[in-house]
């Protein structure tokens, strides 16, 4: 595995060193990506070990690992054909190995290090477009956050990790809670969501799906193994303010985010905002400590990170074909029916493989509380109420005639990721079954005999 990280971080130099050259970057960029995802596909469960890190491909680094690299491919190709953007190739392919790290990493402040420098990678582009910068106000308060929830999640592991056991509850509760914290403000939950929100706004689509339809969700899966390999489950067993605490962040990102989306009228700001939304009932899940809610929540996390992808290239489309005037269907169908469909997978609707995860989390969330599956409930109808009326925007006005765009790329993509979702809502095993192995490492770190 080591191999394989070296050699797209070696592809990311190469690609750099000729990244205004789009003939060449993009191909490279694309093939790298592809070798990467084969070889996790192809190659069976393996350990290995370097530096005295040891490197684990597991069931759900195998799943979770092709699905982040090919939203990045998607990404790739769209930058490659629609979006010029000389600095994402190399970008994509950092972030790329950053991603493999995360997933195959066994040791909680090195899953964590890498964390940091996928979550500071994109900086360059959240500012850099060939034309025009966007916003460097966005990647310096992107960067402060990452920064400080760094600083806080480091120490934090440091001193779980070097603490005797024998501690006062109160000493465990204390760092629990600076870990927690510290993934909620690279997860943008709420109150913890404002560099998001000016970076819904001011940088470039193809960054922001970087970041929440990659980066974001790999994110949240780092989150679960470091509560698994820390030590610290039992502990969170033990005191349930903790619980509680998840519970609430959880709560309030699933219902303020919901809310957020069902004001916005901005196409990208809809799509983060429904991510918000999702991650928060994705936290829910993991805060009630079960099987279930912890194959929901990471089945959200992976599902919500596709369909971002996929709403944020069609909403890229419709804005750039639109330029001034407001993004509408007339200007690019395909990327206007790419965004449309995009949201179904937000809101969990069969037969599409988002439809378990979503199932299962406000299920286990109804029998933990009444109030927490309602709220729940609420949270997906106002993100349903918030993409019907992204797509009566931009459907509003009909043409005399309907024209196809002169480079379909969202539409393609689109298509792409639709296919994918509704092939595992029909063959949803493949998909859950590596969650929910996931999910028994974490029961079993949760009550360790």
């Amino acid at each position: 595995m080591i191999v394989l990280i070296a050699g797209l971080g070696g592809a990311a130099l190469v690609t750099f060193a000729v990244r205004k050259r789009l003939e060449l970057a993009g191909p490279i960029t694309m093939a790298a990506l592809a070798i990467a995802i084969w070889y996790i596909v192809a190659s069976p469960p393996e350990t290995s070990e370097v530096l005295g890190l040891q490197l684990r491909l597991s069931p759900l680094a195998q799943l979770g690992a092709p699905i982040l690299l090919a939203s990045l491919a998607l990404l790739v190709l769209t930058v490659w054909l629609d979006e010029p953007a000389y600095n994402f190739f190399p970008t994509a392919l950092a972030a790329a190995a950053a991603v493999l790290g995360v997933l195959t990493l066994t040791s909680p402040i090195a899953i964590y290090a890498t964390l940091l420098l996928a979550l500071l990678i994109p900086v360059g582009t959240f500012t850099y477009q060939v034309t025009r910068n966007r916003s460097a106000e966005a990647a310096y308060r992107h960067f402060a956050f990452v920064a400080l929830g760094g600083s806080l999640g480091l120490s934090g592991l440091a001193l779980a990790g070097s603490l005797p056991r024998e501690q006062p509850p109160e000493t465990f509760v204390l760092l629990v809670v600076i870990i927690v914290v510290a993934f909620a403000l690279k997860l943008a939950a709420i109150p913890f969501h404002t560099h998001a929100a000016l970076l819904a706004s001011e940088v470039p689509t193809s960054a922001l799906a970087l970041y929440f339809g990659v980066l974001v969700p790999t994110t949240f899966i780092a989150l679960a193994e470091i509560l698994t390999l820390s030590g610290l489950l039992p502990a969170i067993v033990q005191i349930s303010k903790v619980q509680d605490l998840l519970i609430g962040i959880g709560a309030a990102s699933a219902l303020g985010g919901a809310f957020l989306a069902t004001g916005s009228t901005e196409l990208r700001r809809v799509a983060v905002y429904s991510v918000i939304a999702n991650l928060g009932q994705a936290l829910v899940g993991i805060a009630t400590l079960s099987g279930p809610g912890i194959v929901g929540a990471i089945a959200i996390t992976l599902v919500t990170g596709a369909a971002a992808t996929q709403q944020l290239v069609a909403a890229g489309a419709i804005e750039r074909r639109a330029g001034a005037d407001r993004p509408s269907a007339t200007v690019a169908p395909l990327a206007a029916l790419a965004f449309v469909v995009g949201g179904f997978a937000m809101i969990g609707a069969p037969p599409l493989v988002s439809f378990p995860g979503h199932f299962f989390v406000e299920l286990i969330a109804f029998s933990y509380s009444a109030t927490l599956g309602t709220a729940l409930v609420i949270s997906t109808l106002l993100v349903l109420i918030a993409q019907l009326r992204a797509a009566i925007s931009i459907f509003g006005t009909a043409p005399e005639r309907w024209r196809v765009e002169r480079r379909p790329i969202a539409g393609v993509v689109g298509a792409l990721v639709f296919l994918a979702l509704l092939f595992g809502g029909v063959q949803p095993d493949g998909f859950l079954r590596p969650i929910a192995a996931f999910a028994d490492e974490f029961i079993r770190a949760l009550r360790p005999l």
